[in-house]
C-alpha cells in the first residue's frame, strides 16, 4: 500500500507578497517616525526648560521687578501727617486683619490711633499725639495711655480724691456714656459659656451683636469687633457654634482695650461738671512760645512754660497712684469698667516693674524664671530675687 503524498504549498501570488512587504515597510517607517517625534519633543522640552531657567536668572535676578504696591504703600515713619490721616489712606492699614506699622516700627497695629482735636496739648502743636519720648525704657507704657486718657488725668493739678473723671467724645469734647466695648466685655463676663449653663436666647444674640457693632463703630470701624458681630449674627443663638463664638469673643475683645474705645477719660474742673480739656488763659503764651521757642533765653522759656501750663501738677502721677487695689485715684468700676477689667487694672507686678524702671531701679526677673538647683525660699513679693549663696573659701580655717 503506497503512502499519501504531501500536498505542496500553494504559492502566494505576487500581489499578496507585495502587500505584506508594504505593511512591514510601513511598520518600520512608523517606528522610526515615532522615535524621531519623541526625540524632537524631548529636545523642545529641554530647550523650553533651559529658556525659562536662563530667563529667570537674567530677568528676575539681574532686572528684578519693583516692590508691590502693598509694600511701597507702607509709610517709612510714623510722622504727624500719618497720625492725622485716616486708616484707608494707605494700603497696608486696610489690607489685612492685623495691619502692620510703618517700616521704622517693630510692632503691628491692632487698631489705629484716633485723633483728639479737643485736646489742646496736641492741638496747639506743642506736644505730639504720642508725647512721651524722654525715657525710652518706659515711654511705650506711658504712650499707650494716650489712646484712652486725656493728658490732664496725669498732669493737671486737681484736689479731688478719687479723681472726678468722665468719658468724652474726642471729636466733640462733650461728655458721653461709657464705651460700648466695656459693656460688651461685661456681657461676655457674665455670659461666658459653662457646661451647666442655660442656653443662649435670641435676646442674648441681639444684645451682644449690638454691643460689638456699636463698639466697632465708635472705634472707627475696628475690623476685629465688626467680624465678631457678623459671625455671632450669622449663627443660631441656641446652637453650639454660637457658644463657641461667645468663648472666642471673650478671649478676643480684651485685645481691643488698648484704645478701641472711641472715647477718652478727662478730669472735671473743680466744683463743676465741665471737662478740663485745656489750660485756661494760655492761648497768648502758647502762640509766643511756638513763634520764638528757638530764640528764647532759659529764663524766658521757663516763664512761658509756666504761663502755658497754668494747671500743671508739680509731679505727674505714677503707676501705683491709680493701679492699686485700695486707695486708687481712679474709681474704675464707677467709670463702667467690668469687674474682671477692674481686677486687671488694680493690681499686678507689671505696674510695679514699670514704676521701678522709671525710677532707675534694677529690674529683676521673677523667681520662677531664675535657674536654680534648689527651690527659692517662700516670699509674697513676686519681684523678689533670692539672695545668692555665700561663697565658701576652701582655704579658710574652721
Amino acid at each position: 500500500m503506497s503512502e499519501p503524498q504531501p500536498t505542496a504549498p500553494t504559492p502566494r501570488s505576487a500581489g499578496t507578497r507585495g502587500l505584506l512587504g508594504l505593511v512591514r515597510g510601513l511598520l518600520r517607517g512608523g517606528g522610526d517616525l515615532l522615535r524621531r517625534i519623541y526625540a524632537l519633543l524631548l529636545i523642545v522640552l529641554i530647550l523650553y526648560v533651559s529658556y525659562r531657567a536662563i530667563r529667570y536668572l537674567v530677568v528676575e535676578l539681574v532686572f528684578p521687578k519693583p516692590p508691590p504696591a502693598q509694600i511701597t504703600g507702607v509709610p517709612k515713619r510714623l510722622d504727624e501727617q500719618l497720625l492725622h490721616g485716616a486708616r484707608p489712606d494707605w494700603l497696608g492699614m486696610a489690607a489685612v486683619e492685623n495691619p502692620r506699622a510703618p517700616l521704622a516700627h517693630y510692632h503691628r497695629f491692632d487698631i489705629w490711633l484716633g485723633s483728639d482735636p479737643q485736646n489742646d496739648c496736641t492741638r496747639s502743636g506743642c506736644h505730639a499725639p504720642l508725647p512721651h519720648a524722654k525715657h525710652k525704657e518706659v515711654r511705650a507704657f506711658l504712650n499707650m495711655h494716650a489712646t484712652s486718657l486725656h493728658c490732664g488725668v496725669c498732669h493737671m493739678a486737681v484736689e479731688d480724691r478719687p479723681l472726678r473723671l468722665a468719658w468724652y467724645d474726642p471729636q466733640t469734647g462733650r461728655a458721653t456714656d461709657p464705651p460700648p466695648l466695656l459693656a460688651a466685655y461685661a456681657w461676655l463676663e457674665t455670659h461666658r459659656p459653662r457646661p451647666d449653663g442655660p442656653p443662649f436666647t435670641d435676646a442674648d444674640q441681639r444684645t451682644i451683636v449690638r454691643l460689638l457693632t456699636d463698639a466697632s463703630r465708635m472705634a472707627g470701624g475696628e475690623p476685629m469687633l465688626a467680624r465678631l458681630a457678623e459671625h455671632l449674627r450669622a449663627v443660631r443663638a441656641g446652637g453650639e457654634p454660637f457658644r463657641h463664638l461667645v468663648e472666642v469673643a471673650w478671649e478676643a475683645v480684651p485685645r481691643a482695650f488698648r484704645g478701641s474705645y472711641g472715647a477718652k477719660l478727662a478730669v472735671r474742673e473743680p466744683g463743676s461738671q465741665k471737662l478740663h480739656l485745656s489750660h485756661p488763659g494760655s492761648e497768648a503764651a502758647v502762640r509766643e512760645y511756638l513763634r520764638s521757642a528757638a530764640d528764647l533765653s532759659p529764663e524766658r522759656r521757663e516763664t512761658l512754660l509756666q504761663a502755658v501750663h497754668t494747671h500743671r501738677r508739680p509731679k505727674s502721677l505714677e503707676c501705683s497712684d491709680c493701679h492699686r487695689e485700695s486707695g486708687s485715684l481712679i474709681d474704675f468700676a464707677a467709670l463702667g469698667y467690668p469687674p474682671g477689667r477692674v481686677r486687671a487694672l488694680a493690681g499686678g507686678p507689671i505696674f510695679q516693674m514699670i514704676e521701678h524702671i522709671a525710677h532707675g531701679e534694677p529690674f529683676h526677673l521673677p523667681q520662677f524664671m531664675m535657674p536654680s538647683s534648689a527651690p527659692p525660699p517662700p516670699t509674697t513679693n513676686p519681684l523678689a530675687v533670692p539672695e545668692p549663696a555665700p561663697v565658701t573659701d576652701p582655704n579658710a580655717s574652721p
